[in-house]
């Protein structure tokens, strides 16, 4: 009961339902570095120890200050965690990168050493895109036993199969390749991912800063980039490039497997399904039925692989936003559960 009684309030709070914002003000959010990393950090008013959790925050153009990941922290303080949440590299315009990854095992690892931190482990809770980089620290060998619990909102596994969603519009389950849309922005933050991969070469400095011009909000983000390629590219950044550009789904699998060895080992490191079996720690997972960015079948891969993964399909999701529909209860009860679970797991 007291779980469940946790978890209302953590849903109630993060979702800004009525009378719930009152109670923002009750902890105090401080900027340290932890683990080698700037941080938010927000702690209970209670003694420590107390349990810990690292919040990844999804691609955002507020990144840190993203008012419902500061709902959400608060509101786990609240309920007696103390939560980091670090600015990591890329994450913010949806790049995934060996950068990225690195900086966050290293800040998990400094929270779970924290004094404050009970028992020496730690929590980590991410949403889309950070929700990939927790399961992707949790099956880090040295780190995994010290994880507590993996909590993943509308997250992706494969990323060589969201490399073709975002490029062709098409997703590769188990069987033929079929449409699924998706918002243009996520092929801007595919292509920074690619891009990072790359060794800092001239003519990969020129294609990384073509991307950073291009606006993720428009229709077609690629398209001026289509229009005017970069020309004098070496072979490495070339393949990239054509990888980017091409619409066609039966051309993906020859333009991938073009990609230099270097790419396409980091699209396998930064998959999730290729590293689930080095998963010690209970995984929750949270997705709508037809979530627009990622397929279920993302998550349910995962399931497949992993031996401690649960999935929690509910409409009470919208992509990583938790939604209040009073005309869809079961949905909500759903979502409360998988909160409940994961708030007992990290304890």
């Amino acid at each position: 009961m007291r779980a469940h009684a946790r978890a209302a309030g953590v849903l109630a709070h993060t979702i800004d339902f009525p009378g719930t914002r009152r109670l923002a003000g009750s902890v105090a959010e401080v900027g340290e570095i932890v683990g080698g990393r700037a941080c938010v950090v927000v702690r209970p008013r209670t003694p420590p120890p107390w349990p810990a959790i690292l919040f990844v925050n999804g691609a955002t153009p507020d990144g840190q200050a993203h008012s419902g990941v500061r709902r959400f922290m608060t509101s786990m303080a609240r309920a007696g965690y103390v939560v980091l949440l670090p600015d990591l590299p890329g994450i913010a315009s949806g790049e995934l990168s060996s950068r990225t990854l690195a900086a966050a095992v290293e800040c998990a690892a400094g929270g779970a050493d924290a004094a404050e931190t009970r028992a020496g482990r730690i929590g980590i809770v991410g949403v889309s895109i950070g929700g990939t980089l927790a399961l992707l620290v949790a099956a880090v060998p040295e780190l995994a036993p010290r994880i507590s619990v993996v909590v993943a909102i509308a997250p992706f596994t494969d990323l060589e199969k969201v490399m073709m969603l975002a490029t062709t519009g098409m997703y590769r389950g188990s069987g033929r390749p079929e449409p699924y849309p998706v918002p243009p922005s996520l092929a801007v933050g595919l292509a920074r991912s690619l891009v990072a991969a790359l060794p800092s070469t001239p003519d990969v400095l020129a294609l990384g800063f073509a991307l950073e011009r291009l606006d993720p909000l428009s229709p077609d983000p690629l398209r001026t980039l289509r229009e005017s390629p970069c020309r004098s590219l070496g072979p490495d950044a070339s393949t990239v490039q054509a990888l980017l550009l091409n619409r066609d789904p039966s051309r993906f699998a020859d333009l991938y497997a073009a990609l230099p060895e270097d790419v396409r080992r980091a699209v396998a490191m930064l998959s999730p399904v290729r590293s689930a079996a080095r998963m010690t720690a209970p995984v929750e997972i949270a997705t709508a039925p037809r979530d627009k960015y990622f397929p279920l079948a993302e998550s349910l891969a995962l399931q497949r692989v992993g031996p401690h993964v649960r999935i929690t399909v509910t409409s009470a999701l919208a992509h990583a936003t938790p939604r209040m529909s009073l005309g869809n209860l079961v949905a909500l009860v759903q979502l409360e559960g998988f909160f409940a679970r994961s708030l007992s797991a990290a304890s």
